[in-house]
Formats: C-alpha cells, sequence, structure tokens
C-alpha cells in the first residue's frame, strides 16, 4: 500500500533516533514524543505501531528495516547498527532501470550538442557507484546536482524535435524581448541548443534566407508545415568560435588576448574558457591567454563577471567597451 509524505517523515525522524548514539535504544513513549514534537501534531501508539510495520515489512517502501525490541534496555533499536533507510532509496528493480537509461545515454559521450545531456548521466552513474560499493546512498544533503529552474515547454520540445529529425518546415509565431507584438515566421529548425539552463532553436529564417538563433521560450506557438527541407546544418562549425549562444553570420572571428591575475589563473587553467584557449605567458605579471572567437554579449560578461581580476589587452574595441562599462559601474 502507498504511503503519504506524513508517513515518510515519521519514518525518517525514526530512523535518525536509532542512530542517536548519545540515547540509544529510545522506548515507545520516548519516540512518540520525539515525533509529536517535530511534526506538530500528536502521534498515538497505534501510528507508531503500523510505522514499525511499514518500515519493516512494506514491500513498496523496500526498507525491511531490522527494528527490534529490546526487553534488556527498555528500547528499540536496529538490530544492525550500520543500517538506515537512507542507504536504500530505490529497489532493486528500480536501480536496473536506472542503470539501464544510463547505458543506452553513455553511448552519447563526445557528441558536442548531447553534452549537455550526457553530464548529468555520468553524475547519476558516479552516485549510483558509490551506492553499491559504500552501502551508503548520497542524497542532496551530500552530492548536488544543479537542475535548470525553468524546463522548456515539453510539447514544444518535442515537436521542434521531431520536426528536426524529419527536415519539416515550421512557422513559428515569436515574441521577441521588450516587444508587444509578435512576429511570424516560416523557419528550417537546424538544432536544438541549451545555454546557461535556456533553450534556443537554431534555424534558418526562409524570408531572410539567413540562420536565426530563437529562444523557446519565446515562441508562443509552432505549426509544422507539410513541405519539407533539404539542406543540412553542420553545427560543429558553426559554434565552433562561438562563446555561449551568439554567432555573428558571416564574420571571422576575432583574436583576444587577456591577462589574468596570479589568484584567478589556477581556475582559467583547470576550467578552459573556451576550446581555443591558448597559454601566451605565465609570469608574476598574471596569466596571458589568447582566445579565438565571435565578439558576443556572453564574452563582455564573462570579462565583467572577474572584475579586477581581467585586464583586456587586445582588441582595442573590447576593451575601450570594458572600460566605457566600468565607468558607468563606477557612476552607479
Amino acid at each position: 500500500m502507498p504511503v503519504n509524505k506524513d508517513a515518510l517523515s515519521r519514518y525518517r525522524i525514526i530512523d535518525e533516533a536509532m542512530h542517536n548514539r548519545q540515547h540509544k535504544f529510545p522506548s515507545k513513549t520516548e519516540l512518540i514524543e520525539l515525533l509529536t514534537k517535530a511534526l506538530g501534531y500528536e502521534i498515538s501508539d497505534r501510528t507508531l505501531e503500523e510505522d514499525f510495520r511499514n518500515m519493516r515489512s512494506n514491500e513498496d517502501l523496500n526498507y525491511f528495516a531490522p527494528i527490534k525490541y529490546y526487553s534488556n534496555h527498555k528500547g528499540y533499536a536496529y538490530t544492525d547498527e550500520n543500517y538506515s533507510i537512507t542507504g536504500i532509496p530505490i529497489s532493486k528493480n528500480d536501480l536496473e532501470k536506472l542503470k539501464y537509461a544510463i547505458s543506452i545515454f553513455s553511448q552519447f559521450e563526445g557528441i558536442p550538442y548531447l553534452s549537455e545531456i550526457f553530464q548529468p548521466i555520468e553524475q547519476l552513474n558516479r552516485i549510483i557507484h558509490v551506492g553499491k560499493s559504500t552501502g551508503q546512498w548520497v542524497n542532496n544533503s551530500v552530492v548536488q546536482i544543479e537542475a535548470p529552474i525553468q524546463w522548456p515547454d515539453k510539447i514544444m520540445f518535442e515537436q521542434f524535435v521531431n520536426s528536426i529529425i524529419n527536415k519539416k518546415e515550421v512557422t513559428i509565431t515569436y515574441q521577441a524581448f521588450g516587444k508587444e507584438k509578435t512576429d511570424e515566421f516560416l523557419i528550417h529548425p537546424y538544432l536544438i541548443k541549451e545555454y546557461k539552463n535556456r533553450w534556443y532553436i537554431i534555424a534558418l529564417n526562409v524570408k531572410l534566407n539567413d540562420v536565426r538563433i530563437y529562444g523557446l521560450d519565446r515562441i508562443v506557438s509552432m505549426t509544422e508545415m507539410n513541405s519539407n527541407f533539404i539542406e543540412s546544418f553542420d553545427h560543429q562549425t558553426y559554434f565552433k568560435y562561438a562563446l555561449g549562444i551568439t554567432v555573428h553570420n558571416n564574420t571571422k572571428p576575432v583574436q583576444i588576448e587577456l591577462l589574468f591575475s596570479n589568484e584567478d589563473a589556477p581556475y582559467i587553467l583547470s576550467n578552459r574558457i573556451h576550446a581555443t584557449q591558448k597559454v601566451i605567458s605565465h609570469t608574476k605579471n598574471g596569466l596571458k591567454i589568447s582566445l579565438t572567437l565571435h565578439p558576443s554579449y556572453e564574452l563582455t560578461m564573462l570579462i565583467r563577471s572577474y572584475g579586477s581580476g581581467v585586464k583586456v589587452i587586445k582588441p582595442k574595441w573590447l576593451k575601450d567597451e570594458v572600460l566605457a562599462d566600468a565607468k558607468k559601474v563606477l557612476g552607479n
């Protein structure tokens, strides 16, 4: 029989009481008082007995907790002092399903546009490995994985995936930031791309005959057409010199040189800003690197995030842009 949220809270409190080394073998009265105080409502003797039964034998919970009453101590404890209900958060069947899912997604390792999907799968695989090898399953108080605050519209996301796979033309109604009116575009959807928890559609705008990037959250509606498109899209080449989502079509990337303080140098060396990053020099004056990138808002924001820890060496226009922005910040 499925259990409710209140019952799960009680099981957790009982489990913690069983592991209290300062007060071993809590009595039934002490457990009831502890539960009542923690939850804010009165717990009966009958409820506690039912909780014991569920923790011991409820197959849906899969705890099979070895709770025993010790008459010589006049209290309860686990027969296995290393046992904890947090050590078995999922059933063996669920674990096998997770392992199967991991084996499927692991095949996509190294494919650039699926790297965002593979990373959390790899983290999940690591957590499962820790659980199997130690018998202690970690939770979000030990290992925390950053999750998006807002997911894209599932139906629209799947529709775009199908349109991309089947090379179907799509008509979208789009509302750009800062605009009250919407615009309608006929597009050839090429790729769905994620950047900083936001999702984008990279597509050919048929009227403009140019590749454009549309925020998925700004698309009011979409309609898949019966007509197909035939052209292909090389995502690796298109985003080769992009930092983030911005690409200036038909323009060449520029050479950028930045000087980072020695305090920030270890972070830049261990977590490269971009695949084109090269070290020019590393001296007492700092770490000088070069990047080959399309100019973008994301690049400017990255430089701003390091504050006084970075200096723009070249190009001059970027140096002037950062300087002008710093003066505005000072003015505010």
